[in-house]
């Protein structure tokens, strides 16, 4: 046989929450609610008592008061129990699985009725000093020019002595027959030509043939 034992309530609370430990340590938190039905004519209120455990139980105990707004999802839970006087008792309230704070005084902004999480430190981000009077150090283009003022020497494509004198640079002599280091191009002018072969006198050959 098919059942459901399921809860949902709205209202406000109706006295100060009563936060507990037991002897094992869990946290348990009781209090009661009042739910308001409007109908044509009255209000129908209806007092609900209502029991939290775990870490819901230590929020509800910090964060909500009497008079606090709270919505409930829960379950029916029936309870019997004998009194000093050796009655018995009974009463029928809802063990809370979630509760949410509806007041923002009470929730601390947060809507699912929870402290606040920790903000998270913003750090700076650390910036690498610029090269100029400004970070704290000279340009570069300050130190090449003193450098040189003292005696340094700057090389590009020749040597520069101390005193600002800078001997030029000697390229090496190309081998001969190559110009500029380029192999030699020939000359179609005719007078640049070797003299032809004289003919061959091939009559006298023909007559020493055997045959």
């Amino acid at each position: 046989m098919a059942s459901l034992n399921k809860v949902f309530l709205m209202g406000n609370l109706t006295r100060e929450p009563e936060l507990r430990y037991t002897p094992s340590g869990s946290a348990v938190c009781e209090f009661g609610i009042a739910v308001n039905r409007r109908g044509q004519d009255r209000d129908e209120p209806c007092f609900v008592e209502i029991i939290v455990w775990e870490k819901q139980a230590e929020a509800c105990g910090k964060f909500i008061q009497k008079g606090s707004s709270v919505f409930i999802e829960g379950r029916l839970q029936y309870d019997q129990w004998t009194d000093k006087e050796q009655k018995k008792r009974s009463r029928l309230r809802v063990t809370a699985e979630r509760v949410q704070f509806l007041d923002r005084r009470d929730m601390g902004g947060d809507p699912a009725g929870m402290p606040p999480p920790p903000q998270q430190q913003s750090y700076r981000q650390r910036q690498v000093p610029q090269d100029g009077p400004e970070g704290g150090y000279a340009p570069r283009s300050q130190y090449r020019t003193q450098y040189q003022q003292d005696g340094g020497y700057q090389q590009s494509n020749g040597y520069q002595q101390p005193g600002g004198y800078q001997q030029p640079y000697n390229r090496p002599a190309a081998p001969q027959g190559v110009r500029g280091g380029l192999p030699p191009q020939v000359s179609n002018d005719p007078a640049d030509l070797p003299p032809p072969m004289p003919p061959e006198d091939i009559a006298g050959i023909e007559d020493d043939i055997p045959f």
